[in-house]
């Protein structure tokens, strides 16, 4: 899970990066904003599950 979350991290830097240095497309605006604010979204959740703080549990 840490693994996709740092891919999607790398991910929205390379989104953004080709959204706002590209030549822009009208046609595909909403696409690449709708597509990247869910990548957003979707690694904010991934880091969540795979950080959050588990309990210790005992191996007897």
């Amino acid at each position: 899970m840490k693994w996709f979350g740092w891919i999607n991290v790398i991910a929205i830097v390379w989104g953004f990066w080709a959204f706002y240095g590209a030549v822009s497309v009208a046609s595909l605006t909403g696409w690449f904003t709708t597509v990247n604010w869910v990548n957003v979204v979707l690694a904010i959740c991934q880091f969540y599950l795979a950080y959050r703080h588990m309990p210790a549990t005992r191996n007897s």
